[in-house]
């Protein structure tokens, strides 16, 4: 499935400046809450993946972190092969008979689920907060120079 990217947008400078700080001097700690938020996004789009089979559901997977330049990267995906086709809907033979289903396609068209979709945009209203609160737990715990 494509990845999507996503920032830590919503921060103030202040927040942004003190995020870097941590990621600097606690990088073990900063990487155990990028997980942790990834880890959040695939329960939510697992929520939100269809379950005629649940194989699609099942498989949704947090990569490893990985820094790039000065951005940390990790990947929410999954490899099955009509993942896309489920988030972003698929046209179709009408008429055409599906063994499996044991019936012939009607519809032209199958709406996309847009579980990742919805899901990213549902961490992204929450996103701030979480970060925000995360930071306050991390200064009340740590010492930033």
């Amino acid at each position: 499935m494509a990845g999507t990217e996503y920032r830590m947008d919503g921060l103030d400078e202040w927040e942004q400046e003190l995020a870097r700080a941590i990621e600097e001097q606690y990088p073990e700690e900063f990487k155990a809450m990028v997980i942790q938020v990834a880890m959040e996004l695939q329960g939510k789009v697992k929520e939100k993946t269809p379950k005629k089979t649940s194989w699609l559901q099942n498989n949704w997977k947090v990569g490893e972190v990985r820094k790039r330049g000065d951005e940390y990267v990790i990947e929410v995906y999954n490899n099955v092969e009509y993942a896309e086709a489920v988030e972003w809907g698929h046209r179709q033979k009408v008429g055409q008979y599906v063994p499996a289903l044991g019936k012939r396609l009607k519809a032209k068209t199958v709406k996309g689920a847009h579980m990742m979709e919805l899901s990213l945009a549902e961490l992204q209203a929450v996103l701030p907060g979480y970060l925000q609160e995360w930071m306050n737990d991390f200064l009340n715990t740590h010492d930033i120079v």
